[in-house]
């Protein structure tokens, strides 16, 4: 025992609530609280420590009470009990110690005949009184979970119910009742088993799923599901099916069911479908479901009907005479009678039809009669439906809405006419539309199934009224209030689309104008003025081949692009230049060599010389000769300029009107010898003629006007 001791804790949270009691057999048993936060499977073990005897009696078992046999009990001897729990890992725990004498451990007497029930937030619990009167105590918690702490509510002697207030009505509750021991009473006070008060089912199964399938003709299938919010002690389910219209009288079938779902087979006549809970404390209000009204046209007959006043006679086709026919007819779920019809017949009469109404026949066949065979067997033959008398719509549609508007079109759409505002079989819709002159009114027919249309061929930038009625049999209902609308005067996205055309029109022709206009003044120049012919090409410049080459310091000294002077000199070698020209080959070729250094990219060109004859040319005492050459026009020729100077024209006034060239020459009569010097260009102005004379001091000035 020591051993045992060292080796197990005391637990102080487990509060066991041991009690041990003698049966009428006097075997000693012995209950208590499992251990909390345990395992499922947990072995526990009792153990018995009898007063003045060394042996410690010790008993295993996996469940939560234990009876010990009475061969193993000393009636008349105190035993300390407890109770230990065993671990995998070799440690244990034990609760608290209990001290008890057989022989004086009778079960005390408890209440007979609890009861329990809830009401909304309130707990009443009644039994009945012992022969003894003895004082109670109550205990109770909610039924959620296990580790709930209990609530103790003291209970007069004489008491036999009590009332627990401030509850919640959505839970349920486990309570409990026990004697109060007293001195002197040799007997034990135990807990009275649990008893479960449920609470009272408040709230409707929420029908979550419904279908509704055809199974054959005149029978189809129908599925419900539903969820409940108070799952906690529900027993199960109550389904009732009622049929629409009942003239039996009789109470609906109910179905019992564990599951939230049922699968019915019914006919195409209405149903009603009535879906439950229940527990202890009652059954839950209704949740109720229409079997929706059934749109199949496959059914086995059809059927006719022709009024005869405010009567109808109804017939059908196939000829079919199954053991009864039941007729369901009205104007709707609410308002519909049922006949049953058991004679062998070929037709049968219907009365109280009220004009301008829409009545609903439905005819069943079933080959039993009872009324409440009638959900389990019977079959829809045929549907119709029918106005005893006929009149024209008594209103228009209804959200007559116009739409998609553009420049030449509308779509307009409307709600049809409700089946009670018909008053008779609607036929169709009959649309008209005015523009605001008044000069065009069109009207449109449409089938009654329709509840749109396209207005096509209107003008833009113009309003339309648009008014829609119905008709039936009887003619043509009142039309609805004009709805106007106005056609735009571009389509949407049109007026965009031309701005922004016009605006890359703009840019096109802000960046493609200049670059058109200078290709077609380029054609214009080459056409209307030819190019001046390229001198390379020119025959001056083949026959002038006796011409002497000058130097190339000279050509390179000239400006290349604007050569203004002429210069003739005379080939002396006494006679220095002016503007240092060379005069004999020496100096050429060291010129040359000072120019090699410089960039050959100028053109290398042959210059040529002519002699001029003596006689073309005046010696006077000052040695002076003006010769004037008129000039034609800007450019002139190579052939053109040798020409002129080869037969010049002499005594010509110094200055005349047309432009002209003035050259004055200065040299000896005997040696008057003249070299011409031209720029290094393809075409060149008659400024930039050079004429270089042989003599001495030979020295030109060109001067244009």
């Amino acid at each position: 025992m020591g051993l045992f001791q060292s080796t197990c804790f005391h637990l102080a949270d487990w509060d066991n609530e041991l009690v041990c009691y003698k049966e009428l057999n006097e075997d000693l048993t012995c209950t208590w609280l499992p251990v909390p936060s345990a395992p499922n499977m947990v072995n526990y073990t009792v153990f018995l420590k009898w007063d003045r005897i060394p042996k410690l009696f010790q008993r295993n078992t996996s469940s939560s009470s234990i009876t010990i046999e009475r061969k193993d009990l000393y009636m008349k001897r105190s035993a300390s009990i407890w109770i230990a729990v065993n671990y995998a890992h070799d440690s244990c725990v034990k609760g608290k110690n209990i001290s008890v004498t057989p022989s004086k451990a009778g079960k005390c007497l408890t209440p007979s005949n609890i009861n329990a029930h809830q009401i909304t937030n309130q707990l009443i619990i009644k039994w009945d009184l012992p022969a003894t009167p003895t004082p109670y105590e109550l205990r109770y918690r909610e039924a959620l979970t296990e580790s709930t702490w209990w609530t103790l509510v003291p209970v007069e002697s004489s008491a036999v119910n009590v009332t627990i207030s401030n509850l919640n009505a959505m839970s349920s509750y486990i309570i409990q009742l026990r004697c109060i021991a007293k001195d002197g009473l040799h007997c034990v006070c135990i807990w009275s088993k649990e008893i479960l008060v449920p609470h009272k089912l408040t709230n409707m199964p929420r029908i979550s799923y419904n279908a509704t399938t055809e199974i054959s003709p005149g029978r189809r299938s129908v599925l419900l599901k539903w969820e409940v919010t108070q799952s906690e002690n529900i027993l199960g389910y109550y389904v009732n099916v009622e049929r629409i219209p009942n003239s039996c009288r009789d109470s609906p079938n109910r179905i019992f069911l564990k599951d939230r779902k049922v699968l019915l087979n019914l006919s195409m006549a209405y149903y009603r479908v009535n879906i439950s809970a229940y527990n202890k404390a009652g059954e839950s209000p209704q949740a109720t479901y229409i079997v929706p009204d059934s749109s199949a046209t496959d059914l086995p007959g059809q059927i006719h009907v022709r009024h005869q006043g405010t009567n109808a006679v109804v017939t059908w086709t196939p000829e079919y005479n199954p053991k009864c026919f039941v007729v369901d007819w009205g104007t709707g779920k609410d308002d519909m009678r049922m006949k049953i019809i058991t004679t062998t017949t070929g037709n049968f009469m219907l009365d109280n039809f009220q004009p301008y109404k829409l009545y609903k026949i439905m005819v069943h066949a079933s080959d039993v009669c009872q009324c409440e065979s009638f959900t389990r067997h019977e079959k829809t033959f045929g549907v119709t439906h029918f106005y005893s008398v006929e009149g024209v719509p008594r209103t228009g549609p209804a959200n007559v809405t116009i739409l998609n508007i553009t420049k030449h079109s509308a779509l307009v759409k409307w709600t049809e006419i409700a089946a009670k505002d018909c008053l008779g079989v609607l036929q169709g819709y009959r649309i008209s539309y005015t523009d605001s002159s008044r000069k065009k009114s069109l009207a449109v027919t449409l089938n009654s199934s329709t509840t749109s249309y396209h207005l096509t061929g209107l003008k833009e930038k113009t309003i339309y009224r648009v008014q829609i009625s119905g008709f039936t049999k009887a003619g043509e209902g009142p039309p609805t209030l004009s709805q106007p609308f106005s056609t735009p005067k571009y389509d949407k996205g049109e007026f965009e689309g031309l701005v922004t055309g016009l605006c890359f029109s703009m840019m096109f022709i802000l960046v493609f104008a200049p670059l058109t206009c200078s290709l077609v003044l380029k054609r214009l120049k080459i056409s209307c003025w030819p190019s001046v012919p390229s001198p390379r090409n020119s025959s001056a410049l083949q026959d002038m081949t006796n011409w002497k080459t000058v130097s190339r310091s000279l050509l390179q000294a000239l400006s290349d692009n604007d050569t203004t002077s002429l210069y003739v000199i005379e080939h002396e070698s006494k006679a220095p230049l002016k503007i240092d020209l060379v005069t004999n080959g020496g100096e050429d070729s060291k010129c040359d060599a000072g120019q090699s250094e410089e960039p050959s990219n100028n053109i290398d060109k042959s210059l040529r010389h002519e002699e001029i004859p003596e006689e073309g040319v005046r010696s006077e005492e000052e040695g002076i000769i003006s010769i004037t050459i008129p000039l034609l026009s800007d450019y002139t020729s190579m052939e053109f300029s040798q020409k002129a100077l080869m037969s010049p024209t002499l005594k010509l006034p110094a200055r005349a009107a047309r432009p002209h060239l003035e050259m004055e020459l200065s040299s000896k009569p005997a040696q008057t010898k003249h070299q011409v010097l031209f720029a290094p260009q393809d075409y060149l102005k008659q400024s930039q003629v050079v004429f270089l004379p042989s003599g001495p001091t030979l020295m030109g000035q060109v001067n244009s006007n």
